[in-house]
């Protein structure tokens, strides 16, 4: 049986390690809150973009100077943007992810080159060897529409210089507090991203019938307003996968101080079972002692 002061030591490391997990509780709790409004302040602006792009969708002579609106070139490499965790203590939320990547992987037999965004995507890509180009990682912390400027542009002008036939990226979308949802998107060619726009996407662009009337150079318009509808989008899935990190992190942790907590209860009560039995034992020596001595 465990002595008193190693009991008692356990139980204050036990409750040390249930104060560091209620705060990080309550940190990701209030950065949930935070990167979900973001996420959803961001999505009338990406509607109106795609809106706008779904206008010219059928000013075909544009199509070979913008691949961007056109089918996708089967004979160049793919690209494929990975946002995952930038800390541990997220649960399975790393895990998830990652395994919408291999589906993706496995649905795409073109030659695949990748960026990471989030310290352990990066780790799970150079462990598994895969061919990645470019790390942004610090965009994982990203608070601001011009944080993800750099990628977006990068992105965009590799893809219009033909280095790259898709661009897909994967990361995990918000949905509840209890749903978090790994997925997968195509960047580029726009027009997965015009559909998910609905109306205002690809349907609204089946019916115009070329009144589009551009002030200044046209191709100049629509490569902008791709770099825009890029740079929103990737905003979006940034701060989306934020709030999924921290609603991970907030569930883990609520588990584990849970967990603490009932750890709490098992050694305050085999405590009180060791005082227990060693106040008996001392009441025994002594009962024994005072009979010892009434017999002498």
């Amino acid at each position: 049986m465990s002595s008193l002061a190693a009991i008692k030591e356990r139980i204050q490391s036990v409750e040390g390690i249930g104060q560091l997990t209620r705060a990080l509780q309550a940190v990701s709790s209030s950065q949930v809150r935070q990167f979900r409004l973001l996420a959803e302040e961001t999505n009338p602006y990406i509607g109106m973009i795609r809106e706008v792009i779904g206008d010219v969708y059928n000013e075909r002579e544009f199509y070979d100077e913008f691949p961007a609106l056109s089918d996708p070139d089967d004979s160049l490499p793919v690209l494929i943007i990975f946002v995952s965790a930038d800390r541990g203590l997220a649960g399975g939320y790393p895990a998830n992810v990652f395994q919408a990547l291999t589906q993706l992987e496995r649905q795409i037999p073109k030659p695949k080159k990748y960026v990471s965004v989030g310290k352990r995507g990066r780790e799970m890509l150079l462990r598994r060897k895969r061919d990645l180009v470019a790390d942004f990682s610090q965009l994982s912390s990203a608070h601001s529409f011009y944080d993800v400027s750099t990628l977006a542009e990068m992105v965009s002008r590799a893809f219009q210089a033909r280095e790259y036939g898709e661009v897909y990226l994967v990361y995990t979308e918000y949905v509840s507090m209890g749903k978090l949802t790994p997925r997968s998107k195509r960047l580029l060619p726009l027009m997965d991203l015009l559909k998910e726009g609905g109306e205002a996407g690809a349907e609204k662009a089946k019916e115009a019938r070329g009144g589009c009337i551009f002030d200044g150079d046209p191709q100049e318009f629509v490569f902008s307003m791709m770099r825009r509808c890029i740079r929103m989008t990737l905003f979006n899935a940034f701060v989306s996968a934020k709030a999924c990190e921290h609603t991970a992190r907030m569930l883990a942790m609520n588990q584990a101080t849970e967990n603490t907590k009932k750890l709490l209860g098992d050694l305050t009560l085999e405590f009180n079972n060791v005082r227990q039995q060693s106040i008996t034992n001392s009441i025994l020596d002594i009962v024994t002692g005072s009979s010892a001595m009434m017999k002498d």
